[in-house]
């Protein structure tokens, strides 16, 4: 018989990183695995456990206990002996094998729907790897912002985060019109702002927030505004990440804890004249200085 039912009684208290997790009945030893889980776009989860091979028995606690659809099998598709472990929270004792098991199951409404973000406060004792869906190119993990590009998703070691990410981006583009040259400043926020001003004399951005704790990332052209930024809230500098830079542009995140007024304030703004006018500029003054030089030698 390939299943079989455990009663236990003892319990252990789980923790990583000195954070404690549950208490939970234990035989055996903690599964060696990695966690894979794979959001969905209705905030359901399909979650594969991947538990390394062992002479020893394996215990695995389930990411929550209201899952349905549960498969566990090895890596060439057959059925491990594998029991069930009472205790608060469910979990399956993987009997020793040469090969790799795989625990699966599906979760409804692993992330909720907040305010126009999905958010998970997310804690397990193994590594997990989250692979999100395909609209979420933002997301923020314990509040700091990141972009993911061309990858598929976020690894968290050990594991206790809160992640939150928007689909279906809501971008702003703000245009700043400067001499000849147009720059696009683009702003991704759930929030409200008004009043966006580009200050070129005193090289800043400022914008009103009418609404607090809403995340606000901005895609700034540093050739409009270069870093390292300055952030103030009110005249009071606020918390803020410089979290991805392709060259041209740099990513500001930013989430302020009140509404007023924003300024970002760089170290250089775009100059008043146009780079190609400072060239001929600079090519006139080195023909002067040197047929002054020639002059003098004579």
């Amino acid at each position: 018989m390939k299943k079989i039912i455990l009663g236990i009684i003892l319990g252990v208290l789980f923790s990583s990183a000195g954070t404690v997790f549950a208490q939970q009945a234990t035989i055996g030893n903690p599964a060696n695995q990695v966690v894979k889980i794979l959001l969905n776009n209705d905030g359901s989860a399909h979650v594969i456990h991947v538990v390394e091979s062992s002479s020893q028995p394996q215990q695995v606690l389930t990411v929550q206990n209201n899952f349905t659809n549960l498969q566990i099998k090895d890596e060439s598709g057959g059925i491990p002996q594998y029991g069930e472990v009472s205790g608060n929270t469910k979990s399956f004792m993987i009997f020793p094998t040469d090969k790799k098991t795989l625990v699966e199951y599906d979760l409804k409404n692993a992330v909720t729907l907040k305010d126009g973000m999905w958010d998970w406060d997310y804690q397990y004792v193994a590594d997990t790897k989250f692979y999100l869906p395909s609209d979420a190119n933002l997301i923020f993990v314990n509040g700091t912002p990141i972009n993911l590009g061309d990858k598929k998703g976020v690894n968290c070691h050990g594991c206790q985060v809160k992640l939150e990410y928007e689909l279906g981006q809501t971008e702003i583009v703000k245009q700043v019109q400067w001499q000849d040259k147009k720059f696009d400043v683009r702003i991704i926020t759930l929030g409200d702002i008004s009043s966006f001003k580009f200050d070129q004399p005193n090289k800043k951005i400022t914008f009103d927030v009418n609404d607090k704790n809403k995340y606000i990332t901005l895609i700034i052209p540093l050739e409009l505004l270069w870093n390292p930024y300055q952030v103030l809230l009110n005249g009071n500098a606020t918390l803020d990440h410089e979290f991805y830079s392709d060259g041209k542009t740099m990513w500001l995140g930013i989430k302020p804890d009140k509404t007023g007024t924003v300024e970002i304030i760089g170290t250089s703004a775009v100059p008043e004249f146009p780079l190609v006018s400072l060239l001929i500029f600079g090519s006139a003054m080195i023909v002067v200085v040197r047929y002054k030089n020639k002059f003098s030698l004579r």
